[in-house]
């Protein structure tokens, strides 16, 4: 009797809630679609990565992939001589890829470094 009187509850304070939306980064949206060209993609940060046959020759169909940011991104540069801040105040360098993507090194065919879910 009490489960099904907390079962009705619950079911009545979830009705109420109207479903939140997931934000989304805009540079992953379109991830994984085929592409001509770079402008093929949905967002201005990706590249249309073209593949190539096991003879090297490049095919006509690519990938939109999301290019990992720079390690130097978001830092200041070092100037010989100038003083350099190392207090708390001193900002940290973004991350590379969004939020639950993981920055993977170029290789194994890869020649850049790509943002890949995880």
């Amino acid at each position: 009797m009490h489960a099904l009187f907390a079962a009705l509850l619950l079911l009545a304070a979830t009705e109420g809630r109207p479903a939140r939306k997931v934000s989304r980064d805009p540079r992953t949206q379109g991830l994984g679609h085929s592409c001509k060209q770079n402008s093929d993609c949905k967002h201005r940060g990706q590249r249309c990565l073209k593949e190539s046959d096991a003879n090297g020759k490049p095919k006509e169909q690519g990938l939109c992939v999301l290019p990992c940011a720079s390690f130097e991104a978001g830092t200041t540069k070092v100037v010989p001589g100038a003083p350099v801040d190392v207090s708390k105040k001193a900002k940290k360098p973004p991350p590379r890829c969004p939020p639950k993507y993981q920055c993977r090194t170029a290789g194994a065919g890869v020649p850049i470094d790509i943002c890949v879910k995880e």
